[in-house]
């Protein structure tokens, strides 16, 4: 089930060490270590790399379920973009109070940031403040 309260656009990646045996009761020894990256941008499309190379998303979800149970996993990098949902819905609600209807707040975010923007969690957060003083100015007549 997919849980819609994280932030949408979000990479993750991980350094990926997997172990073996060469027979039972032997000693484990390294068959490999990757690097695995997974991605969901703001329509929430995932996509995914290993060792920089374009993998399915299940393949790269396999080996890090597989990692966990024998082997060893180490998140590298994480980088959200844009706004989690909590914050982009406070946006929503402050772009309400200021008088902008809810059918053009991603208008006026897109118009304030000079790019198109189809969902406010796609604000990055530096500019949510830059999108209240837009919709302030276009309220009060000056934009």
């Amino acid at each position: 089930m997919h849980n819609d309260t994280k932030p949408r656009n979000i990479t993750r990646t991980w350094n990926v060490t997997l172990y073996g045996r060469y027979e039972p009761g032997t000693a484990p020894v390294i068959l490999a270590t990757r690097r695995v990256t997974l991605s969901a941008d703001g329509r929430g499309e995932r996509c995914a790399s290993v060792d920089g190379q374009p993998a399915t998303v299940a393949a790269a979800t396999a080996l890090l379920n597989r990692a966990k149970a024998d082997g060893q996993v180490e998140l590298v990098e994480e980088v959200r973009i844009g706004l989690p949902k909590p914050a982009a819905s406070r946006l929503h609600r402050d772009l309400a109070l200021i008088g902008v209807l809810a059918g053009n707040h991603s208008a006026v975010a897109t118009a304030a940031l000079g790019r198109v923007i189809s969902s406010l969690t796609e604000v990055q957060p530096h500019e949510a403040e830059q999108v209240r003083l837009h919709a302030s100015r276009l309220a009060q007549g000056l934009a």
